[in-house]
């Protein structure tokens, strides 16, 4: 394996290591010396692939935005309609492998983050901007481009505020409830006679339950590490 390849993939251990560390310690406890102590390693390798806290940080940031975005392509691949489309947009962002209390609260914590770190800002800002791409071109099927624009936006915003709510209460909400929540408000988006609805529901109920296996597979698992890696 070529030396690029090895340390591409410590970084990629690493970063994982220190989104482990943000669910464990929050932002503040996260130190370069306990991402070492959970990837195994002394902080003299963190500091050797990472020259410090604020790069790590970033490198995490990248993780998470990449796992959501190749979440939404593999679930693209068992779409076999407009509706369904749109429905592997909304419960990548939602699938029960990634969406959990554990990792909202990491995320709340990072997500503060970003007003300090400029470079965190543009993988946030090029992160929204490729939902809100990916709603809109779904969206497209059942408005005008100007109110799929708006109603990208408008559920852009409310994924965004359910996982910062997700990551803030004391009861956690699941899956399921905030797919629900999503639903509730595309319902009254989207033009909807009964057939329509039920289309809805149908699509919604097949992506749910290939995200459920796919998604935790042990293929798209390796699929992402090499993804992340490169």
């Amino acid at each position: 394996m070529k030396i690029n390849s090895i340390r591409s993939i410590r970084r990629t251990e690493l970063s994982k290591a220190a989104f482990e560390a943000v669910v464990q310690f929050g932002l503040r406890g996260t130190t370069l010396d306990r991402v070492g102590d959970i990837a195994g390693v002394s902080k003299g390798v963190v500091l050797h692939h990472f020259k410090d806290k604020s790069n790590l940080l970033e490198a995490v940031f990248r993780r998470s935005n990449s796992i959501l975005s190749e979440s939404v392509v593999e679930l693209y691949r068992y779409a076999e309609s407009s509706h369904e489309r749109l429905w592997c947009v909304i419960i990548a962002n939602f699938a029960s492998v990634i969406f959990n209390k554990r990792v909202c609260q990491a995320w709340v914590s990072l997500i503060s983050e970003v007003p300090h770190n400029k470079q965190c800002q543009r993988i946030q800002i090029a992160c929204n901007a490729r939902i809100q791409s990916n709603l809109t071109y779904s969206l497209k099927n059942f408005l005008g481009n100007q109110d799929a624009k708006d109603a990208a936006r408008h559920l852009g915003t409310l994924i965004d505020g359910i996982w910062v709510r997700s990551g803030l209460l004391v009861d956690p909400v699941d899956s399921s409830r905030a797919i629900s929540e999503i639903q509730f408000a595309v319902s009254k988006i989207i033009p909807n006679g009964a057939i329509s609805q039920e289309k809805h529901i149908i699509a919604r109920e097949k992506i749910e339950s290939i995200a459920s296996i796919v998604l935790g597979s042990r293929a798209f698992q390796e699929k992402l590490l090499k993804v992340i890696s490169k």
